[in-house]
């Protein structure tokens, strides 16, 4: 029998684990870290690491390589079969992940972006949000929005990650494409955090590349900076990463990761 996970419940339990991730610039770290959502797990006699689990990601830091590999393992005892993409910064740590998970983790590339500083191009991103196609219309997420958003596995991140339609009203944001009453693209926050959200994006497959994301990514882009929020983006894949340029992100750099039972089985 392994060891057991422990939950950092409380603001000065999660504090604890900060200094691991300080000079890591990713706002799900940051949501985890404050409470707004997710967890911070740490092992009891191992002080020295901690995974930061928030949606469908997984950040691990730790002072020693048997720490982290002692927390991976706990996770894959508690939570084998879900699905997580891994992030370790530090190369000898994301060097364990085959050797705990074996064929259940597979590599895999993501790029990061520069958090802060952007100069959004207001005129621009207006420009961006009214191009959306003929017989689209873009609206504000709303209760009926989240409800369709549900209905499909390609547009059920928009709000899963909230408790309900309630919860996301309350504390998400998204902005909404329909073709009459189809939900066929969107942006939304995928995660929320005191200051801004990591905006989620999709389109449906038979709509894609006729500028539905690029509108309603600009659309709630500019809703974002109006309220004063930050609008956080990571890219999964080259395409993400071309439309963040447009959109006036900058771009840091690739990076490792790690996609945990990708297929769903344990």
């Amino acid at each position: 029998m392994g060891q057991e996970l422990i939950r950092a419940e409380g603001a000065w339990a999660r504090a604890q684990s900060a200094p691991l991730f300080a000079h890591w610039m990713e706002m799900m770290i940051v949501s985890a870290l404050e409470g707004s959502m997710g967890n911070v797990w740490t092992l009891e006699d191992a002080p020295g690491g901690a995974l930061v689990e928030c949606a469908d990601f997984l950040f691990l830091s730790s002072r020693s390589t048997r720490s982290a590999e002692s927390l991976l393992r706990a996770w894959k005892q508690e939570r084998a079969g879900r699905y997580a993409i891994l992030v370790a910064r530090d190369p000898a740590l994301s060097a364990l992940v085959p050797d705990v998970f074996a064929d259940k983790a597979e590599p895999t590339r993501r790029y990061a972006f520069h958090k802060g500083g952007e100069a959004f191009d207001r005129e621009r991103l207006a420009r961006f949000a009214a191009s959306a196609p003929p017989g689209v219309e873009l609206c504000p997420f709303d209760p009926e929005v989240c409800r369709l958003a549900m209905q499909a596995p390609w547009s059920r991140s928009f709000c899963d990650q909230f408790r309900d339609a309630d919860d996301f009203m309350a504390r998400g944001l998204g902005v909404a494409a329909l073709r009459g009453s189809e939900l066929v693209g969107g942006a939304s926050s995928y995660v929320c955090f005191s200051g801004g959200i990591e905006i989620q994006v999709e389109t449906r497959k038979d709509m894609r590349r006729r500028g539905v994301a690029l509108a309603c990514c600009a659309r709630l882009i500019l809703t974002c900076l109006d309220r004063g929020l930050y609008p956080s983006w990571d890219a999964a894949n080259p395409e993400s990463v071309a439309l963040a340029l447009r959109l006036g992100y900058h771009l840091a750099g690739p990076y490792d990761a790690w996609e945990l039972y990708r297929s769903g089985e344990a």
